[in-house]
């Protein structure tokens, strides 16, 4: 800026803390490619001045971090926003790991699907959308989509699949799906035992606020939530000893199944 004495700096678009923050989401997303990341933490240092140098050494650093070394990552994501936008089905090729450390196709058929909104969880980006075939909502990691194709067939709109008749609240449906399994959420209670610490913030981390905390006393709490219950038991699974659910019975159940089978694997 001029002000007719000289030119000065009157602020900057980001702040420091800002940057870094944004740099560092950069690295740490696997799926951007090591040329890539390079550029866009590049160009996020060159917001901050030449007096911003703390980025350096993650660049130098760069081969340290696991990275993806697909190229057609952001593409697929402008692809997906301009369906999202102008409200089309979309075809693409889903695919899965092989033991060959490659992506391969789960159907070799493209699949045909309704895209809503794309989304950041458990350190991937996502797409909830809607396969035609079926009428509820699924989510598919962007790093698994290939051959993408934009249609001219208006996609179905929100409000007529299972579970978003009001809309679609991503935020709310999130939190109640720890891993994104597509079941429908139930109430489900569950307490702490052994005097589990720290189990209140692995809660709120993974569920956020919407969550009833009873103090039962020992050092020990009774939660209820809504969640998936699919979800829930492997996310109950990780405690072990610490944690027993209370409900739903079904919930229960597998949870018996599992820790038998579990303790077989180790006869």
């Amino acid at each position: 800026m001029s002000d007719g004495a000289g030119c000065y700096l009157a602020g900057r678009k980001f702040e420091k803390g800002e940057l870094r923050l944004l740099i560092d989401s950069v690295l740490a997303n696997r799926n951007i490619c090591k040329p890539h990341t390079k550029e866009l933490v590049t160009k996020l240092a060159a917001e901050g001045g030449k007096y911003f140098k703390n980025y350096a050494r993650h660049v130098v650093n760069l081969d340290d971090w696991q990275k993806d070394e697909r190229r057609d990552y952001f593409y697929n994501i402008e692809l997906l926003c301009e369906a999202i936008e102008k409200s089309v089905k979309v075809k693409f090729i889903y695919n899965v790991f092989g033991a060959d450390k490659k992506l391969h196709p789960k159907r070799e058929e493209p699949s045909l699907i309704s895209p809503y909104q794309l989304f950041l969880k458990n350190g991937h980006y996502y797409l909830a959308c809607n396969y035609d075939k079926y009428n509820n909502l699924s989510y598919c990691r962007v790093d698994r989509i290939t051959d993408i194709v934009l249609t001219e067939e208006a996609a179905k709109p929100c409000t007529q699949v299972e579970g978003c008749e009001n809309g679609l609240n991503l935020g709310n449906m999130t939190n109640r799906l720890p891993y994104l399994y597509e079941d429908k959420p139930e109430r489900i209670e569950f307490v702490t035992a052994n005097g589990a610490e720290n189990m209140i913030n692995y809660v709120l981390d993974w569920f956020g606020g919407d969550v009833q905390i009873s103090d039962i006393g020992d050092g020990n709490y009774k939660f209820s939530l809504v969640a998936s219950p699919r979800a829930m038991r492997f996310w109950i699974l990780q405690f072990g000893r610490y944690v027993k659910v209370l409900s739903p019975q079904s919930l229960v159940n597998k949870i018996k199944e599992d820790v038998t089978c579990m303790g077989a694997l180790y006869e």
